[in-house]
């Protein structure tokens, strides 16, 4: 079956078409015309604060902090002058604390026993001895191999003695009649002189045969000898022990280490290209601590010490005497020394080491006082540092105000950021 569609109803469908498309229209634009009101304040908004975030500032007004008042006087700031005095070049090295050479004697056994201490924990690393302290002694230990060689030298010995008897029994004559015949003037005075030395020395090799008998049969009877005692050579520390109580040790084995403190030395390596400008025959300063202020400085002098070199660093060492040796040194403690160099004195201006900032790069600062609550903050190269007071490279000239206390409260304020 066909539906006839008629034509006016054609037309009614067209005509709701365009009717919608044309509604959708204006509802967009209507929504964009909405959009875009709202969103133009604050683009206006943005463009203001970009224009205030932008402003440009004079250089004067760089690393600048003013103050007021009552900041100024709760601060506490100092104020001195940059000056020029008479300055001895230095140069800073690390160096080190060394026992000097033939300071360290090593003692060994006399021969080989059972070692025995006096006192279990009297010796120890650090316990301090003097020259011709006990330290130690020695029990010889006879193996029955060495015993049975003994019996043998008893017998050699007992001959001996027996030989050396007959020696003096004859020259005990030989005396006697030299004598007679000097008191019938028969004879001459020589001949008593040469007897009576005769006599003598057969007297001595008696008595060495005596003694040589009775160790022998001590050892062939009894089976050991008497303990042997060893001394401590010098005063000093034990600075290392290689042997305990009742540890059996051969002849010739170290048993204990001892250092004399009584003069220590200054060891510093001096780079080759530096080394011709020190000046070698003057005093060095070292310090305890890197931080040269807080501590004082201590005086050593150049010491006759042979030339040694470290090919490793290409470095010649230094050696001084230190003049006085202090409680707090030790061997191979770290120092920081001050050599002078070749160039004995010159004008150099300084500003108190407390004046000085550092920043989180390294940088070096101080503060110039332009009026009493403006301060700008100015670069400052550091050449050395000496007591309290830091000399300068290139810094403020002459005559400037630095601020000597207050100046890491002043950083603080301008950069937000404190040590």
């Amino acid at each position: 079956m066909r539906l006839n569609i008629p034509k006016n109803m054609s037309h009614i469908t067209r005509n709701s078409k365009q009717k919608i498309w044309i509604l959708i229209a204006f509802v967009t634009t209507l929504a964009l015309i909405v959009t875009f009101k709202q969103t133009m304040p604050s683009t206006a908004n943005h463009t203001q604060q970009t224009h205030l975030t932008h402003q440009v500032l004079n250089e004067s007004e760089l690393n600048t902090v003013q103050l007021q008042d009552e900041a100024y006087r709760k601060l506490g700031i100092t104020i001195e002058t940059v000056q020029s005095d008479k300055h001895t070049i230095r140069k800073n090295y690390g160096g080190d604390i060394v026992i000097p050479g033939g300071g360290v004697v090593t003692v060994s056994a006399p021969m080989s026993g059972k070692l025995i201490t006096l006192d279990k924990h009297a010796l120890q690393p650090g316990t301090h001895v003097i020259s011709g302290q006990l330290l130690y002694r020695i029990k010889p230990i006879i193996t029955a191999d060495t015993r049975a060689s003994m019996v043998n030298a008893l017998a050699d010995a007992e001959s001996l003695v027996k030989v050396a008897q007959t020696q003096v029994d004859a020259t005990e004559i030989a005396l006697k009649r030299a004598e007679t015949l000097l008191s019938d003037l028969a004879g001459s005075q020589r001949s008593v002189d040469d007897a009576y030395a005769a006599y003598q020395l057969a007297l001595r090799n008696l008595e060495a045969a005596n003694v040589k008998k009775k160790a022998l049969h001590q050892i062939v009877t009894v089976g050991e000898l008497d303990a042997i005692d060893i001394r401590s050579p010098q005063t000093g520390i034990i600075s290392n022990m290689f042997a305990v109580h009742d540890q059996v040790i051969s002849a010739g084995n170290p048993i204990i280490e001892i250092s004399s403190l009584n003069t220590l030395w200054l060891r510093v390596p001096i780079p080759v290209g530096d080394i011709d400008d020190i000046d070698q025959k003057a005093n060095a300063e070292f310090f305890i601590r890197a931080d040269s202020t807080s501590t004082q400085a201590m005086i050593a002098s150049p010491a006759q010490a042979p030339l040694t070199a470290d090919p490793l660093t290409g470095s010649i060492y230094l050696y001084y005497t230190i003049a006085k040796t202090q409680a707090t040194l030790r061997p191979m403690q770290r120092v920081s020394v001050a050599l002078s160099k070749q160039t004995k004195q010159v004008f150099a201006y300084n500003i108190p080491y407390s004046a000085v900032i550092f920043d989180v790069y390294g940088n070096s600062w101080v503060y110039i006082q332009q009026s009493k609550n403006i301060y700008s903050r100015k670069r400052v190269f550091i050449e050395q540092v000496s007591g309290q007071r830091a000399f300068l490279s290139a810094g403020p000239p002459v005559g400037a105000q630095v601020v000597s206390n207050g100046a890491l409260e002043l950083f603080a304020l301008e950069t937000g950021f404190s040590h």
